[in-house]
């Protein structure tokens, strides 16, 4: 069995078709075919269920994927290790991040952070909770934001941000009159919300099916922007996570930020890891530099 198998056949799992396999992979379908058939022939055993609808895993498949992967991360982190040794100052890190965090915040530390340490490179990727916890446990990211409460059987973090919910309303909204908002002045209200996946989707669903509503969600989606801009039309409210780092630029778009009341629900985030996984150089030296910068 060679490691060129083991990948192919993991990419045809990750995306359960053999044809995204091969552009994933930058080949052909059919190579991606022969390697798989060639592999079971090889371990003599069924390694997928093909079907007209999808591709299934049959016993020894799981188990083959499950030890694929383990694979992939003992190779990965000796290149790792290898870059380390070879190139001590050097180095790039993947950190998942909330669509939302303070652009000013970030922007701030890279640029002071790419002073002290030209050649290391910061890659942020931004998606929801959920999926950022995938990644960072299939070991596609190194580190990531993370809502609390934090598992501390599975990752090492250190505190990152923390605030409240607020909401932003339309400056001609009849709720702008208010200095606050309660959570059950909100039940005629249209909602757009950020989608499923998204720490603060589940909040606000799980927060209006305990005051006994079904909140009316209009518009789900992943850019805070685009929620922004939908409020200034007028069509419906949005809740949005707020800390004295992220200060939304809302007037410009006549929008009108609100605290959120009874219950006031906070919120707080920590920079997380995977427990005894290995930390690259860059990785290391950039969880010092945000714990300095935290700091001050």
């Amino acid at each position: 069995m060679e490691l060129k198998q083991l990948q192919y056949f993991s990419e045809v799992v990750k995306h359960a078709s053999f044809s995204k396999a091969a552009e994933a992979l930058y080949t052909s379908q059919p190579n991606i075919s022969n390697v798989i058939k060639d592999l079971e022939e090889e371990l003599d055993v069924k390694l997928l269920i093909r079907t007209t609808r999808k591709l299934e895993l049959t016993d020894a498949g799981a188990l083959l994927f499950q030890y694929g992967q383990q694979m992939h991360q003992l190779v990965k982190q000796f290149y790792q290790e290898l870059d380390d040794t070879k190139n001590s100052q050097k180095g790039y890190v993947k950190i998942g991040i909330f669509p939302m965090l303070g652009t000013k915040l970030l922007s701030k530390m890279i640029a002071e952070f790419h002073k002290l340490f030209p050649e290391i490179r910061v890659r942020f990727v931004e998606d929801g909770a959920a999926n950022l916890q995938k990644a960072l446990m299939q070991g596609e990211l190194d580190l990531v934001v993370m809502p609390y409460p934090i598992d501390l059987d599975v990752f090492e973090f250190f505190p990152f941000l923390e605030g409240d919910l607020r909401i932003l309303v339309n400056q001609n909204h009849p709720l702008a009159k208010n200095e606050s908002i309660k959570w059950e002045d909100l039940i005629n209200e249209n909602f757009i919300i950020y989608r499923e996946g998204f720490t603060i989707h589940d909040t606000i669903l799980e927060e209006c099916r305990r005051l006994g509503f079904e909140p009316s969600i209009i518009c789900e989606t992943s850019q805070w922007n685009f929620m922004m801009e939908m409020v200034s039309l007028n069509q419906g409210i949005t809740i949005l996570p707020q800390s004295h780092f992220n200060e939304m630029d809302h007037q410009h778009l006549q929008l009108k930020m609100l605290p959120l009341i009874e219950p006031q629900i906070n919120w707080h985030l920590g920079i997380a890891w995977r427990k005894d996984s290995y930390l690259s150089y860059a990785t290391r030296t950039w969880i010092e530099f945000l714990k300095m910068a935290l700091e001050r």
